[in-house]
């Protein structure tokens, strides 16, 4: 079993589906490629998109029943893709924002793609210490966490979890986001691999050729780790966090997408 915790299916609300089809047509892609459970993640806060958390409720709840109707067999459930502002923690605290689970275990975090907020860590840390786990959405395409990965594992060791993009990592995107997504997967700074689709053609699901390279890349056992984290982080569990491994002093040249 797959489950996705990162899409853009919900028609016309950002970037993702803009059409009631569109988004059938990636709920049957998803299917195809073994995914069962979707959680629905409009953009919220990024600069261009708001999407409170009644109306995404509204939304999901409306396209499961559109889903039903064209027999397709995914269930999906409603999140968001929170982008860290200074209105994160008073959205969090009046309970405007959606988890990626039902307890409210886990947010999904987006930051901008060019840096890391200068209230980051300290944001993070608060969340934490109230047993809040942020997923950090897509680092392998942030400016600074692939131009310096100390800065990432830095918020893996307060307590992050991290979410590689399957067309980063598949090589559907670009041979340097396939080489920031093997950084971070070799190191133990990624944790869940998730298809973040907006687009049949542009930005499609590739999951099953992810797991395929995965699986031939580090093996069966890493391909298991990966999903039973998404596992875990969609039942409000603990997962088995591998530890970081030592990173050396480096700096590269951004030469990425997004």
């Amino acid at each position: 079993m797959i489950i996705d915790l990162h899409s853009h299916l919900i028609p016309s609300v950002d970037d993702g589906a803009q059409t009631i089809e569109q988004s059938i047509e990636l709920a049957r892609q998803a299917v195809d490629e073994g995914v069962e459970h979707m959680v629905l993640t409009p953009h919220h806060r990024n600069g261009k998109y708001i999407n409170y958390k009644a109306d995404v409720l509204g939304a999901t709840n409306a396209l499961q029943e559109a889903y039903k109707q064209a027999n397709v067999n995914l269930k999906v459930y409603a999140s968001q893709e929170i982008r860290l502002t200074d209105k994160f923690l008073d959205d969090l605290y009046n309970g405007e924002l959606l988890s990626l689970d039902a307890a409210g275990k886990y947010y999904l975090i987006e930051f901008p793609s060019d840096r890391v907020p200068s209230n980051a860590k300290q944001v993070l840390q608060e969340l934490i210490d109230d047993g809040i786990t942020p997923v950090i959405a897509h680092p392998e395409r942030n400016h600074e966490l692939t131009t310096n990965l100390h800065r990432l594992n830095e918020l893996v060791q307060i307590g992050c979890l991290s979410q590689i993009t399957t067309s980063s990592y598949s090589g559907y995107y670009s041979e340097t986001l396939v080489a920031n997504s093997q950084q971070m997967i070799q190191h133990n700074l990624a944790h869940i691999l998730a298809s973040d689709v907006h687009h049949i053609k542009h930005r499609p699901m590739n999951v099953e050729s992810t797991f395929a390279r995965l699986e031939k890349e580090y093996g069966l056992e890493t391909v298991q780790y990966f999903k039973d984290n998404a596992r875990g982080i969609f039942n409000g569990d603990s997962i088995n966090k591998k530890k970081p491994i030592q990173l050396k002093k480096f700096r590269k040249k951004w030469f990425g997408l997004f």
